[in-house]
């Protein structure tokens, strides 16, 4: 899920020798996987913020198929060459060694994943759900102040031209209460294809920062990973346990989670 604390788990993975990609973008993400997940999202007609469409397509068995016959495609050629480095003949299927990637949208689309790489293994990363509302909803207001001095700068041109693209795809997270509903319908269906798959480890961000040593380690022992305890020192050290359940610093935030109990509750988190 977005906004999940995703990102210092990949660095975290990076740092214990995971190649995550030569690619990254200042979040950690691949933009090679990135552009492959856009692709799944548009063939279900789905978007980031709004991921639930996207069953339609991991329920039909054809368009799975198809779907899956492409992104293979895609990852066994040299055209991998912008996220592994290397030209592959095989693509990824030649990588050596361990490697991953990190996008928010894998949850929603591991089915597909899954049927490319049945043994590949999974870190789930959750966070608590006004945390993750609060993230997106300044984010929103971040970009949407960006596109609209963009729109306002070509607005004289379209008496004559057309708009090639709208001002802003999305608007579900411009409000805490949408983008809550985005959080809890995205967890909801990464929960119910996980409860499919016997092989995955979930880390909870607010734990992760609390107790590093301890998940990280655990982290670890799921991808059998021997890493020095200098190394892990190093690693723990960059983590600021401050961050965990950073509503609770802000009384509105702290009155909307006391609002919402029920949901947050169904991903065992308390207001």
């Amino acid at each position: 899920m977005h906004r999940s604390g995703t990102s210092l788990v990949s660095r975290i993975l990076d740092q214990s020798g995971v190649m995550m990609g030569k690619d990254l973008q200042a979040d950690h993400e691949s933009l090679f996987f990135i552009g492959l997940n856009e692709w799944i999202y548009e063939n279900a007609g789905a978007s980031w913020e709004r991921p639930a469409v996207l069953s339609e397509l991991t329920e039909h068995a054809s368009a799975m198929a198809a779907i899956g016959e492409y992104v293979t495609k895609r990852v066994s050629s040299r055209g991998t060459r912008s996220y592994s480095g290397r030209s592959l003949k095989k693509g990824l299927f030649d990588m050596e060694g361990m490697w991953g990637w990190k996008d928010p949208r894998n949850g929603p689309a591991l089915p597909v994943w899954k049927s490319i790489w049945p043994d590949m293994k999974i870190v789930h990363v959750m966070r608590h759900g006004v945390d993750v509302a609060s993230s997106l909803k300044t984010r929103n207001s971040s970009h949407w102040k960006g596109d609209v001095s963009r729109f306002k700068k070509w607005l004289p041109t379209y008496s004559w031209r057309s708009s090639r693209s709208p001002i802003m795809r999305g608007q579900r997270s411009a409000t805490m209460e949408g983008a809550l509903g985005f959080w809890s319908e995205q967890v909801e269906m990464e929960e119910a294809i996980l409860r499919t798959i016997e092989d995955k480890h979930t880390i909870r961000y607010e734990e992760l920062l609390m107790e590093p040593r301890k998940v990280i380690s655990e982290l670890h022992g799921y991808l059998s990973i021997d890493l020095s305890a200098e190394k892990l020192t190093s690693i723990e050290g960059k983590i600021d346990s401050s961050r965990a359940f950073a509503f609770r610093k802000d009384p509105e935030l702290v009155e909307f989670a006391n609002g919402n109990s029920e949901i947050l509750a169904k991903q065992g988190y308390s207001s």
